[in-house]
C-alpha cells in the first residue's frame, strides 16, 4: 500500500504563517497594476479620479491619489490633443509600496513641465498643479514627445507618511 505525504506544500505553510488580518493587508501584500483609456472630455476627470481612489481605498493615500490623477488628467485635456474632439487619454496605476500614477496624452504643441514658483506675494491663476504633485511625490517625470504624446508620471510612497516624505521629492525627470 502506497503512503501519501500528508504535509502541506511549502507555499501553503508560508501563507499560514503570514496570515492576513485585514483586506488592506492582503491588498498591500502584492503589486497590482491597472490601465484604462478614457474619452478626452472634461467629465471624464471625475470618472478617472473616482476609479483611482476606489483602487487605493484603505491605503490612507486616497486624497493624494485623487489630487495627482485630477491634475495630470486635467493637464492632458487642457494642453494636448487629448482634449480635442475625438481625443482620449490613458491612466496607468500601480498599487505597491511605491505607487505609480501616470497619465498618457496625445501630444500637442508643448512639453509638460513644472513652472517655477511665483515671486512672494504674486498670485497666479494656473501653473500650481504639477508643483503640488511634485511636492507630494517621491519622483515626477515625463517621457514621450509633442508629436506622439507624453506620459506624465508620479511615484507616491504608500509606506511613508507625509512627514517622512517632506524634502524627498525629486525634480521633474525625463
Amino acid at each position: 500500500m502506497q503512503q501519501h505525504n500528508q504535509q502541506p506544500d511549502q507555499q501553503h505553510i508560508q501563507r499560514g504563517k503570514i496570515g492576513y488580518g485585514s483586506a488592506v493587508e492582503w491588498l498591500q501584500g502584492g503589486k497590482m497594476t491597472w490601465r484604462r483609456a478614457y474619452p478626452g472630455r472634461l467629465d471624464q476627470v471625475k470618472v478617472a479620479r473616482d476609479f483611482a481612489v476606489y483602487l487605493f481605498t484603505g491605503s490612507g493615500h486616497e486624497d493624494q491619489v485623487a489630487f495627482i490623477v485630477t491634475e495630470l488628467v486635467t493637464n492632458a485635456l487642457r494642453h494636448t490633443r487629448s482634449g480635442e474632439h475625438g481625443g482620449w487619454f490613458g491612466v496607468d496605476l500601480t498599487y505597491a509600496d511605491l505607487a505609480y500614477i501616470a497619465v498618457t496624452d496625445q501630444g500637442g504643441s508643448q512639453v509638460p513641465g513644472v513652472m517655477p514658483a511665483p515671486p512672494e506675494g504674486e498670485i497666479r491663476d494656473h501653473g500650481h498643479g504639477l508643483r503640488g504633485v511634485q511636492n507630494m511625490a517621491i519622483a515626477l517625470g515625463i517621457h514621450g514627445n509633442p508629436a506622439y504624446g507624453h506620459t506624465v508620471w508620479a511615484d507616491l510612497s504608500i509606506t511613508q507618511n507625509q512627514a517622512t516624505r517632506d524634502g524627498l521629492a525629486v525634480a521633474l525627470a525625463s
